[in-house]
């Protein structure tokens, strides 16, 4: 069986693909894993491609119901590793990232679940420096924020059974965005910890995939309030979310922010659907 299985969710990611795999499959093979790439119902040719350019890469299909989620789910699921490595399609490892991860896991105690390299954006930020919190009635992420640390949904080295334990990833943020949030909770409600590795590099072509459009940023809103739905559950917290909630409405439609208020009210819809 191998030590690592490296789960690489994909969506019309084919030129991507054609980008970066080369060098996470010399990584994944230097740490004696394997790659499953998991396409998440593309229209591009990713299917016919990949196994052509890449044929000891294990490729999954989704046909329907896309979703970031579901596709990083079913790569776990199918992974039969020791320790499963959740990882964008667009990010550049640097040389024994990967060997070194797995030894971090190696040497880390029982209740650590997960550990997370250095996530380098082109901008210089770092993902694994990003924590959470609750701020003026809303949860705010960066790495700026005084908060709790959580896993980042771009590279993650995971224990599988403690992956397993805490069910994967919710599906109620599909297709995507604060889901690598949301575990990073449940993780820490069940008594695990999350290692950071600052001196191993994985670098981050961030959003090379979604982009950062305002259907993008529509959507990331309306997560949002299901993760405070999910997660924010204090009194305290209540109170200020009832309090500061129509003061940041007015102001997003005072300043025509169009992706809180669009995502606010596409949030109202979600949790009509659910009842």
């Amino acid at each position: 069986m191998n030590k690592l299985s490296v789960i690489i969710p994909s969506k019309n990611g084919l030129k991507i693909l054609r980008e970066f795999l080369p060098a996470i499959i010399e990584e994944t093979l230097n740490a004696g894993g394997e790659i499953i790439v998991v396409d998440d119902c593309s229209d591009d040719d990713t299917l016919k491609v990949i196994p052509k350019l890449f044929p000891d890469v294990v490729l999954l299909s989704r046909k329907q119901n896309p979703g970031f989620c579901y596709a990083v789910n079913l790569g776990m699921e199918e992974a039969e590793s020791e320790y499963l490595m959740l990882l964008n399609n667009d990010t550049i490892p640097e040389a024994d990232s990967f060997k070194q991860l797995v030894s971090a896991l190696d040497k880390s105690g029982s209740d650590v679940g997960v550990a997370v390299p250095s996530i380098i954006r082109p901008d210089g930020s770092d993902d694994s420096h990003y924590k959470w919190c609750f701020r003026n009635g809303l949860a705010v992420t960066g790495e700026d924020v005084e908060g709790e640390e959580y896993p980042s949904g771009a590279c993650a080295l995971w224990k599988k059974h403690i992956w397993k334990e805490l069910g994967g990833l919710s599906t109620l943020y599909a297709p995507i965005y604060w889901e690598d949030t949301d575990l990073g909770v449940r993780m820490q409600k069940a008594g695990y910890k999350m290692k950071r590795c600052p001196e191993i590099t994985v670098r981050h072509i961030h959003a090379a995939t979604m982009g950062a459009s305002l259907a993008a940023e529509t959507l990331r809103e309306r997560n949002r309030f299901i993760f405070m739905d999910e997660n924010c559950d204090s009194l305290k917290q209540e109170l200020e979310r009832a309090f500061w909630l129509p003061l940041h409405y007015i102001a997003a439609l005072l300043h025509n922010n169009k992706a809180f208020t669009c995502g606010y009210r596409d949030y109202l819809k979600f949790r009509k659907g659910l009842q």
